[in-house]
């Protein structure tokens, strides 16, 4: 008994699959009792039960299995422990089309085997699961030749699928860069050299090839322009510059020098360290937007000095229609109603004729009625008047504004005037609500 327990010690600790093994009928198997086993099987098990790593023996023509602690934690129920003393062949059988050709040539005595993050699947739970392995396969000698494989691997399906999550994620920012609406690029280093351009940029720049060159080299006609030192100055101090409406010129496809309007920002890009490393560059072509809103400004200016001109005319029509007919009060009255409606129609072309803010209207009415500006408070939150709506409470303020000169607040030298205002939920609709108080 002595002898016999000596001879197998090689089968000693090795934790719950040590104590399997040494349980387990060997003498039914090909092998035979574990007394008889080659010296290099012997030592191979004995280092593969005394390690945290996980490993696997295939031993002999009919490839008897062998696995320790740490590779039968990759097994699921189906395959542990009844792989354990079985063929190789009939317990891999879903993925001998895989494994079968390395092992095979492991056993001709051909080399080792290594393959990193591979796609081996197990059935762990009655189907097989995608796995993905770093392993190698090498020979185990016996008498000179190949007496079986050993397997040392790593079940890295965890590294794998967080890999891939980056990469999908690197991906999406990629096409989300690429497709930005705004132009964006990546300037690295002190020399601002391209490392990226969405198709904006490129557009913006004439689909010139600018990866891999510095600004000065890929646009020259920047150079000279205060671009190029602007680039210098964020790369050297680390601060973000913004730059609004700022003309540039650029060459388009026929080599002509073109002016564009741009909203952009460079932002500086720090390492781990703290130190600026590169450039982010972003912003909008607002070209036609800024040249829309000249022609605008043109048509505006025409359009407010013909309705000047219109009021003017219409004043001047009304003054000699009623000179002499003794209605010198509605006369002052119909001047001071148009002067009003000059006024808020001055607010409206100032904005394009598309809104008006509520305080800029009451400040312009009441403008030619109270001279202390203290005689009138006004409060409420922000609203934002149509142009109708502006051009009919202008004149309605106008009115107020008259009456209190004459019999109201504004009458006297003590009198002073409340405006407040909110916007609240009725019935069906918003409602707005202005109070006028003497």
């Amino acid at each position: 008994m002595k002898s016999r327990a000596k001879s197998i010690d090689f089968l000693s600790g090795g934790g719950r699959m040590g104590a399997l093994m040494r349980a387990y009928d060997w003498a039914s198997t090909p092998l035979g009792a574990p007394e008889g086993w080659p010296q290099s099987l012997r030592l191979t098990i004995r280092l593969m039960l005394n390690t945290n790593h996980p490993m696997f023996i295939w031993w002999g023509p009919e490839l008897i299995q062998f696995y320790n602690d740490a590779y039968s934690l990759t097994m699921g129920p189906e395959m542990h422990p009844a792989a354990l003393g079985a063929r190789g062949r009939e317990s891999w059988a879903d993925i001998w089309p895989i494994i079968g050709p390395q092992i095979e040539l492991v056993m001709a005595g051909e080399g080792a085997t290594w393959n990193e993050d591979a796609l081996v699947p197990i059935n762990r739970h009655g189907k097989p699961e995608d796995v993905w392995w770093t392993y190698g396969y090498s020979p185990i000698d016996l008498e000179g030749k190949v007496g079986g494989v050993l397997v040392v691997c790593n079940d890295v399906t965890e590294q794998h699928l967080a890999r891939e999550a980056l990469r999908d994620h690197s991906r999406r920012l990629e096409r989300q860069f690429e497709q930005a609406p705004g132009f964006m690029a990546v300037l690295q280093g002190p020399e601002h050299l391209f490392e990226l351009a969405n198709a904006s940029y490129r557009m913006l720049v004439n689909n010139r090839d600018v990866i891999g060159k510095s600004v000065a080299e890929a646009l020259p006609e920047l150079v000279g322009q205060g671009f190029i030192e602007l680039l210098d100055q964020v790369y050297r101090d680390g601060q973000t510059h913004v730059g609004r409406r700022v003309p540039v010129g650029l060459r388009d496809a026929l080599g002509r020098l073109r002016e564009v309007f741009l909203d952009f920002v460079y932002q500086p890009v720090f390492d781990a360290t703290g130190e600026v490393t590169a450039i982010f560059v972003q912003g909008s072509d607002i070209t036609e937007h800024v040249r829309a809103e000249t022609h605008l400004k043109l048509v505006n200016d025409e359009l407010k000095h013909r309705v000047k001109n219109t009021l003017a005319m219409v004043g001047s029509i009304a003054t000699q229609t009623l000179r002499g007919s003794g209605s010198d009060a509605a006369l002052l009255s119909f001047h001071q109603r148009l002067a009003t409606f000059g006024r808020a129609h001055d607010i409206l072309t100032a904005t394009a004729w598309a809104t008006a803010e509520l305080e800029t209207v009451i400040q312009s009415a009441l403008a030619s009625h109270v001279s202390n500006v203290s005689r009138v408070s006004t409060s409420g939150p922000p609203v934002t008047l149509g142009a109708k709506q502006a051009l009919s409470l202008s004149l309605a303020l106008h009115e107020l504004a008259t009456n209190a000169s004459k019999y109201g607040a504004l009458s006297s030298d003590a009198g002073t005037i409340a405006i407040d205002w909110a916007k609240r939920r009725g019935d069906r609709d918003n409602v707005f609500e202005l109070n006028w108080r003497e």
